[in-house]
């Protein structure tokens, strides 16, 4: 009787253990792009995703789907594909909208993450354009609060131009934003905490091919990103003059399970016009801009990311490289 006592007691102790550690995880809601297939495609939203879900840290509470690195009808079947085989059980996948002129206009994707909102307060991981993200704040302007804050990958530093490898000849759009500036003047009017891990902190990760040859060796989540890896890795090569790739959106996502590994500045943010830097020749033209910056006359703040420490790197892969799929809870 008595062992049965202890027995009951040691098995009532894990329990609780258990529950108190699911309740310190971070509910949060990812909003993504994913084109990652062979061929020279985007890889980091797929990147980004496995190494979501491989983060203990983390209750992932939906994903929705937008248009960004590929159309609509590329990152809704690749984004299902990844969820399924890959994510928690149970995990449910939305489809979003399929360009800027959809803001405003519900989707499967805004109205499961606006009834997510009213059931609990999350932290969004924005890691394509914000469309559906601002369509929910358009649409459900009282669920802002329910908002801890949006993780985002865009802005810039005034003057900085997106330049990885010394070959490339022009800059990288800020995609993310540039696809739907108008959404992300939502966020901002919003008043919703918000968190920039831009192009400047990524810039400094560098997935290379003893990397990809790590994760050719680790559990079918791991190497499913692996061809996709080295088409991506071969087109920078090829085309920046560089010996490895950017994994973008990881940071957006490693800002969440560690944010002691970033450097960050709280600053002002405002959307200006600018001289599009990604047009050459006599032509000239002008384009919007997410700038932050200390001497920005405006009262919007973000807190904007621009270094990691090395460990970030390890950390990603060490969660790439974890077995099994994670439970959802």
């Amino acid at each position: 009787m008595k062992i049965g006592r202890y027995i009951a007691a040691g098995i009532f102790g894990v329990c609780l253990l258990h529950v108190a550690g699911a309740q310190t995880r971070i509910p949060v809601w990812i909003d993504t792009d994913p084109s990652i297939e062979p061929g020279g495609h985007e890889v980091d939203d797929g990147f980004a995703l496995i190494q979501a879900f491989h983060s203990p840290e983390l209750s992932i509470r939906g994903i929705s789907v937008v248009f960004g690195n590929a159309p609509l009808e590329k990152t809704w079947p690749i984004g299902q594909d990844i969820v399924n085989r890959f994510g928690p059980k149970g995990l449910g996948v939305f489809k979003g909208a399929g360009n800027s002129a959809e803001l405003g206009k519900d989707s499967a994707a805004s109205e499961a993450l606006a009834q997510a909102l009213t059931k609990e307060r999350l932290t969004v991981i924005a890691i394509g354009p914000v469309t559906n993200v601002a369509t929910v704040l358009k649409r459900h302007p009282e669920l802002a609060s329910r908002i801890v804050r949006i993780v985002a990958v865009a802005g810039r530093r005034p003057g900085q131009h997106f330049l990885s490898g010394p070959a490339q000849k022009q800059p990288f759009q800020d995609l993310n934003f540039e696809l739907d500036p108008t959404a992300f003047q939502v966020l901002l009017d919003s008043g919703v905490p918000i968190v920039l891990t831009p192009w400047e902190i990524s810039s400094k990760v560098w997935i290379k091919a003893e990397d990809l040859n790590r994760l050719a060796k680790g559990p079918d989540d791991a190497n499913f990103l692996v061809q996709p890896g080295r088409d991506w890795l071969a087109w920078w090569q090829r085309n920046l003059g560089t010996d490895g790739f950017n994994p973008f959106d990881t940071l957006a996502v490693g800002y969440v399970t560690s944010p002691r590994l970033f450097q960050c500045i709280e600053s002002n943010v405002q959307i200006q016009n600018a001289d599009d830097d990604i047009v050459s020749g006599a032509k000239t033209r002008t384009k919007p801009y997410l700038l932050v910056s200390s001497e920005l006359n405006t009262p919007r703040k973000a807190t904007y990311c621009y270094a990691s420490r090395p460990q970030f790197k390890r950390d990603l892969l060490r969660r790439l490289l974890r077995k099994g799929r994670r439970p959802r809870f």
